[in-house]
């Protein structure tokens, strides 16, 4: 159930990325986001995309994704207990 949940989130994030507010291009994660934790880093972008839906796609290239692989990285996060409890403890 877990795992689909959050393939379930994984889609709803990437299907916003198509979808724009007006709001002002901001691309990158504030430095004290950063992560090296790619489940912390995933949770970070995709709050950052949450704020900013108009800019989905500069804030992808700008973090090192694609919506493909953003997707996949959300798909292993969600198959993996321990980075599926750190990505919900960052997510906001």
């Amino acid at each position: 159930m877990r795992i689909t949940t959050l393939a379930a989130i994984a889609l709803l994030a990437v299907g916003a990325c198509a979808k724009g507010d007006g709001a002002a291009d901001s691309t990158t994660i504030a430095a004290g986001a950063a992560s090296d934790d790619p489940a912390v880093k995933a949770a970070n972008v995709a709050n950052a995309i949450a704020a900013n839906q108009a800019g989905a796609d500069s804030i992808l290239t700008a973090n090192g994704y694609t919506r493909e692989s953003f997707d996949k990285q959300l798909l292993d996060i969600a198959a993996d207990s321990a980075m599926s409890a750190r990505y919900a403890a960052a997510k906001k």
